[in-house]
């Protein structure tokens, strides 16, 4: 073998090593509490961001993670922290709030890849880099036991009682009840423990006698009001969703109201349930502001879906206060909002119902009809006494009957954010296609509005009132 063909080999045989080195160099390996992760996809890094398979990172560390299929998203929750990701969108949930992602998630060889750092800190696990040797180290949380309740006191001012309790921690979820013969009203915190195990106030007004906790079950705290008269409580969580406050408003003296006694044009309304009245019901009114919605010409006159959208939901939210609901609205003026902003807020608010209003479009002019869009999200039932689905078999049976239109159906629609993104049970409502000239004679109309408006209503109320008949 000539010298000039030795030196040859040689730089070949260095390059091959040192390309062996280079890949595996490049390598990125997962250290989770000192023991080095084996996962089925390798790791990758994406503009400064080590990406890492989902199931295979949280599982290990004892999470509960799921993934939608048709809403293409992964949900992570480790104790009472929930992360929610997307494929290809940039944003994240966590604890039902919107945050930002440098790098979306994404899809490599049939596997999810999550932005590793983003998802666990977020489910406060501590997360660094070991530059030299190329690797991630985890280090899981110490303590992944249920939220700890701190104190549970009353507060008083010139027109309610609150009792709020104060946790260590985020507040998974709460779910409410109330009984009668003795009137009771309570709350469960989901994931919580009570270290006192059990505890009472006697603070006697002219709502209730006192309040009762205790640790009702493993990972539950029951809180339990004896009332004097049937009245439900109302439930929020604070911004950062460590705290649980119920109001209860204080007895106001009746005033005569003649007048309004003898009104008999009011719509024939179920009467609420006492024991569902505290129930929290938000209203999303559809576009807004600069985003017109569908639109259409009717006569020279431009009909846009947003300002017809905005005149129904207010006759709703109307038409709940009357009946006693407790219900407010995302937004009661011609206002832009963005698309997360709305299962944002109906999230920070805890609310028990979500229903946005909208109305349809589409490219062609013969479809028609009137139609509910809802997405069942796991344990809806056992916490809100019912699911998406069963809200949008109530308000469409109404809707047929009162509009008159088409009757489209129900539809399961989980890519939708505003229904895969809200943590409660949540509808979108689609009255009418202003798209077709039949429909859209229709829904100019007083009569029509307020049909939908009705509808609505009623559909709410019953599914309401069905949740406490158990």
């Amino acid at each position: 073998m000539g010298k000039k063909l030795r030196i040859l080999m040689l730089i070949g045989i260095i390059i091959i090593l040192g390309s062996g080195f280079a890949f595996a160099n490049n390598k990125v390996s997962i250290q989770l509490d000192g023991e080095i992760l084996e996962t089925d996809v390798d790791p990758m890094i994406i503009n400064d961001r080590t990406m890492v398979p989902y199931r295979a990172v949280l599982e290990a560390m004892g999470a509960e993670v799921s993934w939608e299929p048709s809403a293409r998203m992964a949900t992570a929750i480790l104790g009472s922290h929930r992360v929610q990701v997307t494929i290809d969108q940039s944003i994240g949930f966590v604890n039902g709030k919107t945050k930002s992602m440098d790098v979306p998630p994404l899809i490599v060889n049939s596997r999810t890849l999550i932005p590793l750092r983003f998802v666990l800190e977020n489910l406060n696990c501590e997360v660094d880099w070991d530059d030299e040797n190329r690797m991630v180290i985890i280090k899981a949380p110490e303590n992944i036991n249920p939220t700890e309740i701190n104190s549970i006191q009353i507060e008083e001012d010139e027109s309610s009682y609150r009792i709020v309790v104060q946790a260590n921690d985020v507040i998974k979820s709460t779910s409410s009840f109330a009984y009668e013969e003795p009137e009771r009203y309570g709350i469960d915190i989901c994931n919580a423990s009570y270290p006192e195990r059990i505890g009472e106030i006697s603070a006697e007004n002219d709502v209730f006698y006192g309040v009762r906790f205790s640790q009702f079950d493993n990972d539950t705290v029951r809180i339990v009001v004896d009332l004097k008269e049937k009245v439900a409580g109302k439930v929020k969580l604070s911004d950062d969703r460590t705290e649980v406050i119920i109001d209860f408003d204080k007895v106001k003296e009746e005033e005569n109201n003649d007048e309004s006694n003898e009104e008999g044009d009011e719509p024939l309304i179920p009467e609420l349930d006492w024991r569902a009245s505290g129930k929290l019901i938000v209203i999303d009114v559809g576009h807004g502001g600069s985003d017109p919605g569908a639109q259409a010409k009717l006569n020279g006159k431009v009909i846009r879906e947003k300002d017809l959208n905005l005149t129904i939901a207010l006759r709703i939210y109307e038409l709940l206060q009357k009946a006693g609901a407790n219900v407010t609205m995302l937004r009661d003026k011609d206002v832009y909002m963005s698309l997360y902003s709305r299962p944002e807020g109906a999230n920070s608010l805890n609310a028990d119902l979500l229903v946005s209003v909208h109305n349809n479009a589409a490219t062609k002019s013969s479809p028609n009809g009137t139609e509910v869009l809802y997405y069942n999200k796991e344990d809806e039932k056992s916490i809100y006494g019912f699911t998406s689905q069963e809200v949008a078999e109530l308000i469409q049976k109404e809707l047929v009957v009162e509009t008159g239109l088409k009757d489209r159906g129900i539809i399961d629609c989980p890519h939708l954010a505003v229904l895969n993104k809200s943590l409660m049970p949540a509808v979108i409502i689609e009255g009418g296609f202003l798209s077709n000239p039949n429909d859209l004679q229709h829904m100019v109309t007083e009569e029509f509005k307020e049909a939908y408006a009705i509808s609505v209503v009623r559909g709410v109320i019953n599914a309401l009132n069905s949740s406490v008949e158990n």
